[in-house]
């Protein structure tokens, strides 16, 4: 994991799928959905966020998680090859553009690696 720079290690498991298998799903919404099940695991784990609602596609980011009467809005996205970093800029940079009175968290799942990276606007 690396989270603004800061790097940790975790343990993540989950059932193995025999790669024929995983061919007749759609790959991007597999990885898009796997994704979002890690970040938001990750964002409760790491800090007790706890989600409230799915976000509009017009408010630039995916999730609105709370804690404690404090606001996040988490944009996330998943990569099954590639630099996670190069799609994290990406996500920053969307994520800035929310206008939600809240935290922002733009987190990158890569499988091929695999590792979470993060970055707290």
């Amino acid at each position: 994991m690396d989270h603004s720079g800061v790097k940790d290690s975790a343990v993540l498991e989950w059932l193995y799928q025999e790669m024929n298998l995983l061919q007749v799903h759609d790959r991007h919404r597999v990885t898009e959905d796997g994704a979002e099940a890690v970040a938001l695991v990750y964002a409760n784990v790491k800090a007790g966020w706890v989600v409230k609602r799915r976000l509009q596609r017009l408010e630039k980011a995916d999730w609105l998680l709370e804690n404690q009467g404090h606001w996040l809005a988490l944009e996330v996205s998943g990569t099954a090859d590639g630099d996670p970093f190069t799609r994290l800029k990406e996500k920053r940079s969307q994520i800035a553009q929310c206008s939600l009175s809240a935290e922002r968290l733009a987190i990158v799942i890569a499988f091929d690696r695999p590792s979470i990276v993060a970055e707290s606007l």
